[in-house]
């Protein structure tokens, strides 16, 4: 079976592992710690061993931020709490199962407006979006915002490379750290 498959469960090895000053660790990639099938206490653990390297930095990014709210009392010092946001519009179920990106925005809100915990969005895959999703997006105060499109051919909704690059600029100019990641025409323009 493929760590990334299955029920949700820890590795006793990894949380032995320390890091230090400077260090940025994104520690559940390819699954996501707050779906609902994940316990309460599972996610304390991943605190607790975050707790044990306080000078470096935990990124905690999902597509389930609507947890963020009732565990925010618990969340470590040294986490930057995150979210996958792709749009401001609906997306279907085909897409995606998560929350909505209107539930997901708002949970974020939340977040910003009752921590002083770093915030941080990743609009990746992007997809078409309203006007308003960047006055939106400044809404969350992140500290960082990574933009990116589709990396797996999946044709989605996505909105013109001239459009996206707005949204960086746009973003850089109100003094948000912008991560480009994968920035291309959109699969409609070539």
């Amino acid at each position: 079976m493929s760590k990334y498959e299955g029920p949700p469960r820890l590795y006793p090895k990894v949380l032995k592992k320390r890091y230090g000053m400077c260090d940025f660790i994104f520690d559940c990639s390819m699954r996501d710690k707050y779906s609902p099938d994940v316990p309460d206490e599972m996610i304390f653990e991943i605190y607790r061993w975050q707790e044990m390297s306080p000078f470096a930095w935990f990124l905690d990014l999902s597509k389930w931020p609507t947890r963020y709210p009732s565990l925010l009392s618990r969340v470590p010092k040294n986490v930057v709490i995150g979210a996958t946001i792709e749009t401001d519009k609906p997306i279907s179920h085909e897409v995606s199962r998560a929350p909505s990106p209107k539930a997901r925005l708002e949970a974020m809100r939340q977040v910003a407006e009752n921590t002083s915990h770093r915030t941080f969005v990743s609009v990746e895959p992007i997809m078409k979006f309203s006007p308003s999703f960047i006055d939106r997006l400044l809404d969350l105060k992140p500290w960082a915002i990574a933009v990116g499109y589709d990396n797996y051919n999946n044709d989605l909704s996505e909105p013109s490379f001239s459009e996206t690059m707005e949204l960086v600029n746009e973003l850089r100019h109100d003094d948000i750290t912008v991560w480009e990641k994968t920035i291309r025409n959109a699969w409609w323009e070539k």
